[in-house]
């Protein structure tokens, strides 16, 4: 059974006869292996890979950090988190890195991928956009993966461009051209020699055109809304759909919210990073700073330990993970990024200010208005008008229903 690892256990780990291994209670994956002539820090985990929803086990990775002469605990469980996150977005520690003298003119498309990739989180791109965009990859370009880069001709990327169109969709396919032709920028502007790579192939793709997604719950319809997400059986996850609505965040980053995050006494939760790449201090409204501190009972209750606010447990290893899906079957479209666009409505109807109600959202505020405004100095203000957005919000939810 794992244990909570101290550095005097692990000085006294001995050899017994036959190697061993002791695993570490507060970094799952995090384990000290004990052989006759050394002792060492290693991280052990499931390696899947694949597109999302389609994944499957490659094999079981054990990585060695190092000896436990040469690192302290903490150094260790610093460096197994990292390791382990690594191997959750399906890289093999183990595998022989890329030879960093190949010239750009020499990658194929997945090699392109992965070093523009590198360069978007070098540059501060959250990791969801990094693997999306391999995501996309794997699952609608798999036949150019292994494909050198300058054999992609103008010809294959508009075939590609009306298959994918015709088979997952125009947005998908506009999509995924253009997180090709990002990346064979990329490959352009670092190539060593200009004369190797020809001109980005994307050039000759006609990209369809898109109509703005801006679908929204209508006002008079949130109450029937709020009455189907009450007869949802999990009370977790109606709460999740009913702080989206209240809160406008994106999706993705309602789920992956943390406990350690929320400060109630401050009427706020402290997101370290946006989508943006920003930190974010979400005002909390005297409703919301209730239905969070429900949410933690109730995840105590369910999750005992668990360090998101909104856990559930995989159906593949059994671990408990943070929420990965946010759709309901019995309310088709009706939540996500939905309730995002649903909030910035109701925030418009109630006469919010206009500056405000991005700050809210954690929207960039165009202008000079943008390089002047320091959202911290108007928090006070924030925690105002978010009170008066949760109000209006509330009163659709559940309308009067008394008559004279």
């Amino acid at each position: 059974m794992p244990e909570r690892l101290t550095e005097a256990r692990v000085r006294s780990l001995a050899y017994e006869g036959k190697p061993a291994v002791v695993r570490d209670a507060k970094v799952t994956g995090l384990l000290v292996a004990v052989n006759k002539g050394s002792k060492s820090y290693k991280v052990q985990r499931d390696l899947w890979q694949g597109p999302r929803g389609r994944k499957v086990l490659v094999k079981t990775v054990r990585h060695t950090l190092g000896g436990t002469e040469e690192m302290t605990l903490d150094e260790a469980r610093s460096r197994a988190l990292a390791v382990l996150d690594q191997i959750k977005r399906g890289i093999d520690p183990n595998a022989p890195p890329p030879d960093a003298a190949d010239d750009a003119g020499t990658w194929t498309v997945r090699r392109m991928f992965e070093e523009y990739g590198a360069d978007m989180r070098a540059r501060g791109c959250v990791d969801r956009s990094v693997d999306d965009m391999m995501d996309r990859l794997a699952r609608y370009l798999p036949d150019w993966a292994d494909t050198p880069i300058t054999e992609v001709r103008r010809s294959a990327a508009r075939e590609e461009h009306r298959r994918i169109t015709e088979r997952h969709g125009a947005t998908t396919a506009n999509k995924a051209m253009r997180d090709f032709r990002a990346a064979y920028n990329f490959a352009l502007k670092v190539v060593d020699d200009p004369d190797a790579l020809p001109g980005n192939p994307i050039a000759a793709v006609t990209f369809n055109k898109e109509r703005a997604s801006n679908r929204v719950i209508m006002p008079d319809d949130l109450a029937d809304w709020w009455a189907r997400v009450q007869a949802l059986p999990n009370p977790l996850r109606r709460d999740m759909h009913l702080l989206g609505l209240l809160s406008g965040l994106r999706p993705g980053t309602l789920v992956a919210l943390r406990r350690e995050w929320v400060r109630l006494d401050d009427r706020a939760v402290s997101i370290p990073r946006m989508k943006s790449g920003r930190s974010f201090d979400l005002p909390l409204s005297g409703h919301m700073v209730e239905l969070l501190g429900r949410v933690m009972a109730a995840g105590d209750l369910l999750f005992p330990g668990a360090s998101w606010l909104f856990p559930t447990r995989s159906s593949r290893t059994g671990e408990v993970i943070a929420t990965q899906v946010w759709k309901e079957k019995a309310l088709p479209s009706e939540t996500g990024h939905i309730l995002r666009h649903t909030y910035r409505t109701v925030a418009q109807r109630t006469g919010i200010d206009r500056v405000n109600a991005r700050l809210l959202l954690d929207h960039t505020v165009p202008g000079i208005d943008g390089v002047y405004i320091h959202e911290r100095a108007l928090f006070d203000t924030l925690l105002a008008e978010q009170e008066r957005v949760t109000a209006a919000i509330l009163a659709l939810l559940e309308p009067d229903t008394t008559t004279d």
